[in-house]
């Protein structure tokens, strides 16, 4: 029980960090957002995921489209 806890939270640090990349954050955040995402996995992503669709709607891109 505790290995799949460790492993997914393992995985959504790693996607957290990558998305801080593709967002443009500085390392800093990126070091930070990778941290969270070790400590409160899915929250971190839902988080990132926000700010990732925000960017999309601003740009104009498919991804922000809501409706």
């Amino acid at each position: 029980m505790k290995e799949i806890i460790i492993v997914s939270n393992l995985s959504c640090a790693v996607i957290c960090a990558k998305w801080a990349l593709d967002l443009g954050f500085s390392q800093i955040r990126q070091i930070l957002f990778l941290i969270g995402g070790l400590l409160l996995g899915p929250i971190m992503l839902l988080i990132l995921y926000v700010f990732l669709v925000n960017k999309a709607r601003k740009e104009g891109g498919t991804g922000g489209k809501l409706f």
